[in-house]
Order: structure tokens, then sequence, then C-alpha cells
């Protein structure tokens, strides 16, 4: 997973609060508001607010959701019939919100006997259902007494509607389930230059039009490093002025990760080149 991915994880961690679209942490015990599920032929259903440890997650060292989250037992659901459950988000307009670039976050705790069991996140593109998150085995390992956290970049699938949905489906077998907790939805545009905020900073356009961006600044910009999607630096500059451009003709179209220094403060934004 490459450098890059490292890189927009912790940034996506660090400047959560500012860049957040929507949330929910499951921590009630009963369906959020705008949310909706669907009921298997079994009748078992999603549980809400869930504290206890997770099944199947160890007998020395299990998991947990201390504050709440949600979970599907399979284990109580018996055996005999196809548990498959979905979990579907309220739909938010991303177009209309101005979003460019988006990411979804979420920790899970998925647990497997036999292999048998699969945890699925797809979003709603407007038109069709993507599937962006497929989970088959355990994750993470049993007896830890951790969880797994994803981020997963959406912006391809951007428009109107958007939406998300968990899916669970035990394959036709006794096994042991999935918990959920802690889901976000992100702008990653945006997300890391709070704090350049109050010394000036702006950067236009994006998408980047003419191949050519533009950063301006009231206190003078001392670094420009711009990254592609493999974690190379392709781009490295120190204007040392209020407004400096960075010309991207050379780079071939796609994202690219632009990180800038003013005095000792730093903020790194996502750009797009069409």
């Amino acid at each position: 997973m490459k450098k890059l991915n490292l890189l927009y994880i912790v940034l996506c961690m660090s400047f959560v609060m500012n860049a957040q679209i929507q949330k929910e942490n499951f921590n009630a015990n009963t369906i959020p508001t705008g949310w909706t599920t669907t009921t298997p032929a079994s009748g078992c259903t999603w549980e809400f607010g869930y504290t206890g440890t997770i099944k199947g997650s160890g007998f020395t060292t299990p998991a947990s959701f201390p504050t709440g989250g949600v979970i599907f037992d399979d284990d109580a659901c018996g055996a005999g019939m196809n548990n498959h459950i979905e979990l579907t988000s309220p739909e938010v307009d991303l177009v209309a919100a101005g979003v460019i670039s988006a990411a979804i976050e979420i920790t899970y705790n998925h647990q497997t006997f036999a292999n048998d069991g699969d945890f699925l996140v797809d979003v709603w593109d407007g038109s069709a259902w993507q599937n962006i998150l497929m989970v088959t085995g355990d994750s993470p390992a049993a007896d830890t007494g951790t969880n797994t956290t994803s981020t997963i970049d959406v912006t391809p699938f951007i428009n109107s509607a958007f939406k998300v949905k968990f899916i669970y489906d035990d394959e036709n077998s006794l096994t042991w389930g999935v918990g959920i907790d802690d889901y976000q939805l992100l702008d990653t545009a945006t997300a890391g230059i709070e704090d350049l905020v109050g010394l000036g900073f702006k950067y236009y356009p994006n998408p980047v039009i003419n191949d050519v961006i533009t950063l301006h600044a009231s206190e003078d910009i001392s670094l420009v490093n711009v990254y592609n999607t493999i974690g190379q630096k392709v781009i490295a500059k120190k204007p040392a002025a209020l407004e400096d451009t960075v010309n991207l003709q050379n780079l071939p179209s796609g994202v690219y990760i632009v990180q800038v220094a003013i005095g000792r403060k730093e903020g790194t934004f996502k750009i797009i080149k069409p």
C-alpha cells in the first residue's frame, strides 16, 4: 500500500474534525436517524449500541467497542439459513456541497469460522452500487484486542445522492459475524490546510486548469512539494514569496498531494489534474 496511502491515512486521521461531512458512531441502542436496514429470513438483525466483546475476536484478549458500535451476531442466529443483511446511510449531496475529493473511514471487526462470512462496503455512484471494500477473512486477527480501521478514497463516486451501504453475508454457514464503529465521510481536498487559513492561504483552481495552480498567502510561502499517487516527490520548490504558481504541464493527468509550508506551519491538500 504504498507510501502515499500511509501518508493519506495519516492526513485524514489528523484533520477529520474540520473535514467531516457525515459521521456515525453507532453508540445509541437504536438505528440512527436516516439509516435503513434489511432483515434476513432468519429474522436476526443488527444490534446497535453494543459494548460487549466481539464474538470470535479472541479468548484471551478479545476486541470490543467500549463506547458502543453495531454488530451482526451470526453465531446467535443459528444454522440453516443464509443471513444476508444490509445497513445503508442517508444520502448526501456532495455536488451541491462543492466536494471534489472524498474518502470514507470505518472501524470494523470481522471474524470468520472456517473462513466463512463476508463483509462488504458499497457506495452509490448516482446510478449503481460500487464495491469499495470486501473482507473475506479475519480482520484483525483474533486475540489482538484491536479493531481494523480503513480509509478508502471515494472521489470517483462523488454525486448528488451519495450514500454508503454495509453488507454482511454468512455464506449460508454458521460463523461469527461483524462489528462496525465510527464511520466517517470526509472532504479530503480541504482536510489539511486548517493551520494555514489564518495565514491567508488559498489555492486555485482545483481541478487544475491550463496545467497551473496558484498559491497565495499573507506571509511568505517557504516550501511547496508535490507528490504523485505512489508517494514520489515530483515537484519541489522554495518560493519564499507571498504568491507562487506550480506548473503541472509535464505531469500526467491524475491526483496529486501538495504540501505547503508557511513559516513553521504546514498544510497538505489534494488536487486533480484532468
